[in-house]
Order: C-alpha cells, then sequence, then structure tokens
C-alpha cells in the first residue's frame, strides 16, 4: 500500500536538501484556477477570518479544516471536510480526491 507519511523537514537546511513533495504557482489569480483544482486545504487554526476557506466553498471547491472554534461556521457546508488528527486528515483528503464537490445551492 502507498504511505502518506511525510517526515517534514525541521529546519530550512534539511528543508532545501529534500524539499516537501508540493507545487507552488506563486500569485496567480484564484477565479483562473477553478476548473484546475477541487480540494482546498487550511491546515490554520490561527486564521481568524478565515477568508480563503470561505472563497474555496463559496467556489465549489472541498475546503480540508482542521477541528476548531475558528472553523466551525464552515462546518455546515457539505464540502467542508473537517479532520482531528492526521489519520482523518488523509482520509478526507483521499475521499475528495475520489469524489466530486456538491453543487453550490443558492443559499
Amino acid at each position: 500500500t502507498e504511505s502518506s507519511e511525510i517526515d517534514l523537514p525541521k529546519s530550512l537546511h534539511e528543508w532545501r536538501k529534500q524539499p516537501v513533495p508540493s507545487r507552488f504557482p506563486g500569485r496567480v489569480d484564484h477565479a483562473l484556477l477553478k476548473d484546475q483544482f477541487k480540494i482546498f486545504v487550511n491546515p490554520s487554526v490561527t486564521e481568524v477570518l478565515c477568508t480563503t476557506t470561505a472563497e474555496a466553498l463559496a467556489m465549489g471547491k472541498f475546503a480540508i479544516i482542521p477541528d476548531h472554534p475558528s472553523n466551525r461556521f464552515f462546518m455546515k457546508f457539505p464540502n467542508c471536510l473537517v479532520y482531528q488528527n492526521k489519520w482523518e486528515f488523509v482520509a478526507n483528503l483521499r475521499w475528495a480526491q475520489s469524489h466530486e464537490p456538491e453543487p453550490l445551492t443558492p443559499e
């Protein structure tokens, strides 16, 4: 089976030697990406307004966020996938990869 465990680098030096497998496109208008991506991950527990999560949900994306008081408002939306630990995060990510987000409702 494929492992989802990633050992995060403990220093900038270590990160430069072996970067985390990810891709950052730099500055891009998120409206241009609406048809290219369907999953938004926001692991923040300090972003009080959570604007990026609201925008992702409004664009019909899955939003994978931690179970935290700052995220409570979003938990009522069907495309919001909440996790409490790394295993739930991985399960939500895999589920989102194999499913399509629910269409937005008028409300």
